[in-house]
């Protein structure tokens, strides 16, 4: 079995605005909790990483999807550094 270097990304589920809006409330707190809960896992086992913004929309109650960057919303919340990785 191969190892490699983990990234929030790859333990991490994304919504559209769209697919949000299909979730009740229940199934949001869960999705809240579930993302907190493996960013404070990650942090635990070491990884220096910086603080995802949708794990800081999270932490303020926030809708992950609402997060405005370089002048247009983003439905991922998630950082990419640029030039890596497919845009939102």
């Amino acid at each position: 079995m191969a190892h490699g270097s983990v990234m929030f990304s790859d333990i991490s589920v994304v919504f559209s605005q769209e697919e949000w809006d299909y979730l009740d409330l229940d199934q949001k707190d869960l999705y809240r909790d579930v993302m907190l809960e493996n960013y404070s896992n990650m942090v635990s086992l070491g990884y220096f990483i910086s603080k995802p913004d949708v794990i800081s929309l999270l932490e303020q109650g926030k809708e992950p999807w609402k997060m405005e960057r370089r002048g247009r919303i983003h439905s991922s919340g998630m950082q990419r550094p640029v030039g890596q990785g497919k845009p939102s």
